[in-house]
Parts: structure tokens; C-alpha cells; sequence
């Protein structure tokens, strides 16, 4: 039983979540190792010991990811109600991913002798994460300085500030260029995909939650006029995911995606109504990263 799980680890071999529901006798052994490992002591965490549902749900997440449950579960954390998954898992699953064709390159600027990871707000003090997607020869850059991060509620921000940072960053490269690799499920035409992929020259996609609402509260014959001229549902997702890591609230983030009366009393749309199908998908599961983020889930 336990070994139909550890070949997920195997490079090709991760199981797709939706397959195993699917599937009586898949679901049925996901759910007797989960029933296993709820009944585990010191292999499992107290937040998941006793518990099968919960198990089984770190069991699903982890055959989606090709990695070991227990390994997976060890990583978790429950805050206010909510598992949330370390930074640490999120970079390992990242770095893992079969959508990059390169492991993940950082490039540290700025003098780190004397920072304090708990206070530091300099925005010298940089990080730069990259990484070459299949099917593309440049690699995608993403830079972040230590005025961008947030809550650090790990005292990691006080050990080991520059890595911190690092693990911070990839978090919202994966969120910014490959959002679908946090989902963690891929089809096998995608997974073997060799073709270059094209992107449309289009203008630059708005970084603002105004920015964002100019788009998707357009009337219909803008929409109509913005979509000829290479407007669509990827660039209305770039330009939410940009709004989304922009958030500074909980409250805002809500506003950008689900809509509604904004303080200056006008009532808009949020990402949600403007997008469907795949782009909705990869948007809310933006919005659930970012909203765990500023929730203080560990990530």
C-alpha cells in the first residue's frame, strides 16, 4: 500500500488527483494509507494525528506533487483554521517542477552584513530568482527587495534573512510566470511539450488594482475593441496577478477578485467575473496563495 505512494517520487510517475477520485480502487487506497498514516505517532504531526480526512488530503496533495506524504505533512501548519504549507515545500515543489527545464537560479545584490531580517526595509537589498520554462530559450526573472516582504513571523527572518527573502521570491515567481505549477496537476502532453511557446506582443498589463478594474470594467464595446487588439483572458490574469501581489489587505485582495462597493463608493467586478474556465482556475488559486499570505498561513 504504502509503496503505490513512494513511486510518486519517481520523475513521471505523479498521480493526478482527479484520476484517483475517479477511480474506486485509487480512491479506495488513497484513503486506507490515509487511514494509516492518521493512525501514525511520531511520523506525523499532531495537527493531522487522529485525524484520516485531513491526512487524506495531505495524501492527495502530495501524490499531485510526486512526494512523499509523511515528508509533506511534516512541512505543515494549521493557523486560524487553515493548512498552510511551508516555505521550504512550496520552493522544493517549485524547484521540482517538470514545467521548468532549469532548476531555479538566485543572484543575491546589496551589502547583508549587518541587516536585521526582522526590521530591514532597504530596498537595496535585493534577491533575483530565474528560470528557463520548458520550450523557451530565456530564463523568466523576478526581482524582490527586503521593503517587499511582509509579515516574517519565522524567526528564519533573523537566522537566515537572504534565504527568507530567496524562498519569498519564488513564491511569487511561481505565482507571477507559472501559476499552475503551485496547482501541482499537468496533463502528459504538457509535461512533454517541445514547441516554443508565443507570447503576443501586447501593451504592458496594468500592475494596479485600478489598473486592473480599468480592464474588466470596460463596457462592451471596449471589451470587444481591447480583445482586437490582443487583449484577452491571459493578459486580464497577469494583470490580477500583479494587482494580487500588489494587495496590502485582506480586504483589498477580496475586492480585486470577487468584486464589490469600493471606498470610493463605486461598485465594480472583480477577476472573477471577467474570467472562466482555466484563467479562473489559475486566478482563484492565486487568490488563495495570496490570501493565505497576508492571513500569516505559512507558506
Amino acid at each position: 500500500m504504502s509503496n503505490d505512494i513512494a513511486i510518486t517520487s519517481q520523475p513521471g510517475a505523479t498521480v493526478g488527483t482527479a484520476a484517483a477520485i475517479f477511480s474506486p480502487e485509487g480512491m479506495d487506497r488513497l484513503v486506507r494509507f490515509a487511514t494509516l498514516m492518521a493512525d501514525s505517532k511520531a511520523t506525523v504531526p499532531q495537527h493531522l494525528a487522529g485525524k484520516p480526512a485531513d491526512c487524506l488530503a495531505v495524501t492527495m496533495q502530495a501524490a499531485q506533487w510526486g512526494m512523499n506524504p509523511f515528508a509533506v505533512a511534516q512541512k505543515t501548519h494549521v493557523v486560524n483554521g487553515t493548512l498552510g504549507y511551508e516555505a521550504q515545500l512550496v520552493n522544493a515543489v517549485v524547484s521540482s517542477s517538470n514545467l521548468l527545464s532549469t532548476r531555479l537560479n538566485y543572484r543575491w545584490d546589496g551589502d547583508w552584513s549587518r541587516v536585521n531580517g526582522k526590521s530591514d526595509k532597504s530596498p537595496s537589498l535585493t534577491v533575483t530568482v530565474s528560470a528557463v520554462l520548458k520550450g523557451e530559450a530565456e530564463p523568466r526573472e523576478l526581482t524582490i527587495s527586503m521593503a517587499q516582504a511582509g509579515v516574517r513571523n519565522s524567526p528564519l527572518w533573523e537566522q537566515d534573512p537572504r534565504q527568507q527573502l530567496a524562498y519569498l521570491c519564488v513564491k511569487r515567481w511561481a505565482r507571477l510566470h507559472a501559476p499552475d505549477v503551485l496547482l501541482g496537476v499537468y496533463t502528459p502532453d504538457e509535461l512533454q511539450e517541445t514547441t516554443p511557446r508565443v507570447e503576443r506582443d501586447i501593451t504592458p498589463a496594468a500592475a494596479t488594482a485600478q489598473g486592473m478594474n480599468s480592464l474588466i470594467n470596460s463596457k462592451t464595446d471596449q471589451k470587444e475593441q481591447a480583445r482586437n487588439e490582443g487583449r484577452g483572458p491571459d493578459e486580464i490574469l497577469k494583470s490580477f496577478t500583479d494587482a494580487a501581489s500588489n494587495a496590502e489587505s485582506v480586504e483589498k485582495l477580496d475586492l480585486i477578485f470577487n468584486g464589490g462597493t469600493w471606498p470610493d463608493s463605486k461598485k465594480r467586478p472583480g477577476a472573477k467575473d471577467a474570467l472562466s474556465g482555466k484563467w479562473l482556475e489559475m486566478a482563484t488559486d492565486v487568490y488563495n496563495l495570496r490570501r493565505d499570505e497576508l492571513n500569516e498561513v505559512p507558506m
